[in-house]
């Protein structure tokens, strides 16, 4: 596994937290729409703590700069 950064940790941290009330909220018989946005928002932070974090991300709509030779 790499390593994280401290604000990648964070936010892992906050994504399980969330997670963690969604569960809790669907077994104490929540209403949907109570705990569903929990769980959802913890598992996208989950997932966004593990992107690359490259300062070179391909962007397709960039330009690319003419070669003068």
């Amino acid at each position: 596994m790499k390593k994280l950064k401290t604000s990648q940790k964070v936010v892992l941290a906050m994504g399980i937290i969330g997670v963690s009330i969604g569960i809790f909220g669907k077994y104490k018989t929540w209403e949907y729409m109570e705990y569903f946005p929990f769980f959802y928002s913890g598992m996208t932070m989950m997932w966004v703590a593990f992107l690359p974090q490259k300062k070179s991300c391909s962007n397709p709509f960039k330009r690319k700069a003419e070669q003068k030779s």
